[in-house]
């Protein structure tokens, strides 16, 4: 019981003093920005095409203009004649604003992947 006691006290110290540790970042311009960045993109397979829009994605920047990473893109498709909507997976490569893309999709009813790869373009709109 002496024990839980000291440990809950020096959690309530340990707590109490980062909190007052803690600075708050000031802006000294007063200017603030938002963005809005996104991608647009279409991919094609066998008997399979796709419109794509850019949804999370995880980068690695290589330089200013070159980056690589990963990314889920929700889409619409037709496989067949048929259409519908499925969420994607992507390695995509982004140099300035094209997008390489090489989607994967998972049909759940035939159990099977299906790959398609495209191209896309990135748009940003940046206001003050």
């Amino acid at each position: 019981m002496k024990f839980r006691k000291i440990l809950v006290l020096l959690f309530a110290v340990c707590f109490f003093q980062s909190s007052f540790a803690q600075e708050t970042a000031s802006n000294e311009n007063g200017k603030w920005q938002v963005g809005l960045e996104g991608m647009l993109g279409v991919s094609f397979g066998k008997n399979f095409y796709s419109v794509n829009v850019g949804g999370p994605a995880l980068f690695l920047t290589l330089t200013k203009d070159l980056k690589i990473g990963v990314g889920a893109l929700p889409s619409l498709y037709s496989l067949d004649g048929k259409l519908g909507a499925r969420l994607g997976v992507s390695p995509r490569i982004d140099y300035k604003n094209l997008v390489l893309i090489a989607p994967f999709f998972h049909r759940d009813t035939a159990d099977e992947w299906i790959g398609s790869i495209g191209i896309g373009y990135k748009f940003h709109r940046k206001t003050n």
